[in-house]
């Protein structure tokens, strides 16, 4: 296959259109038309899964953040980004993004944590473009403190932060992976009838907000919400595609942050 004819089925998986306007989703870089043979699956670029992707001799690389988020006015070897630039050209490697367009789409993040937790009765909530999340009802009613324990198991998560009594009783959860706190965002899954919302980077006045509102939320993290992109979207890639290209899932764990105990 040929970088189009890879760009063609990822636009089948995620349509570019849902995603926001703010958004860089799609072509990051593009080192001319060659067959593709071995893609990279990982949740963005750092040097780590640079050097990784030219050990495995990849021809490209797929992220959920893109290596663009604004215009990129010099390619500068002493910056982080002209340095990403100019190793990837060097070693004939492109780089596709489908980030906030995954993020809405059936079957992509949220949903995915939604499939994780084995909540039942999901749906969308927020509408199209102004899409926020996922929501569902846990297996069981249970208190905020049995849905902590029971939300670090399931996402495989060391730590959690979390905001509300432990004694409340949750049922019906709402889901936004990465950065989806905001007071908006808490009033949605609040008038949707949600008891709990999960995201991640959650800000010291919107945990107040919360509190204040009545509504429980777990800060699982940014990574913590989102590195199941990786799993998720080579799994999807590896329907479309079948055996024509060998998609290879990361190995790299980009998290920058270390719990300490």
């Amino acid at each position: 296959m040929v970088f189009d004819q890879i760009v063609a089925v990822m636009e089948e998986i995620a349509n570019p259109e849902l995603a926001v306007e703010w958004d860089n989703s799609g072509v990051q870089l593009y080192v001319g038309s060659k067959e593709i043979k071995r893609v990279l699956v990982t949740l963005e670029i750092t040097r780590d899964v640079i050097h990784e992707a030219k050990e495995k001799a990849v021809d490209l690389i797929i992220t959920h953040h893109p290596l663009l988020f604004s215009p990129l006015r010099k390619v500068d070897n002493n910056t982080i980004i002209g340095n990403h630039f100019i190793e990837l050209i060097k070693a004939d490697i492109s780089v596709y993004s489908a980030h906030t367009n995954f993020d809405v789409v059936d079957g992509g993040n949220s949903d995915y944590i939604a499939f994780k937790l084995n909540l039942a009765n999901t749906e969308k909530f927020g509408g199209n473009k102004s899409y926020i999340g996922s929501m569902g009802e846990l297996p069981a009613k249970m208190s905020f403190e049995a849905v902590c324990s029971y939300v670090k198991d399931a996402l495989g998560l060391e730590h959690i932060n979390v905001v509300g009594n432990p004694l409340t009783p949750i049922q019906k959860v709402g889901i936004c992976s990465g950065a989806g706190s905001n007071r908006d965002t808490i009033d949605e899954a609040a008038n949707s009838g949600c008891e709990l919302y999960i995201t991640g980077d959650v800000r010291y006045h919107d945990a107040q907000y919360a509190l204040e509102k009545g509504i429980c939320l777990i800060d699982a993290g940014h990574y913590g919400t989102e590195k199941f992109f990786v799993e998720n979207l080579a799994a999807k890639l590896k329907k479309a595609i079948g055996s024509d290209v060998e998609i290879i899932l990361s190995a790299i764990n980009i998290d920058p942050f270390v719990t300490y105990p």
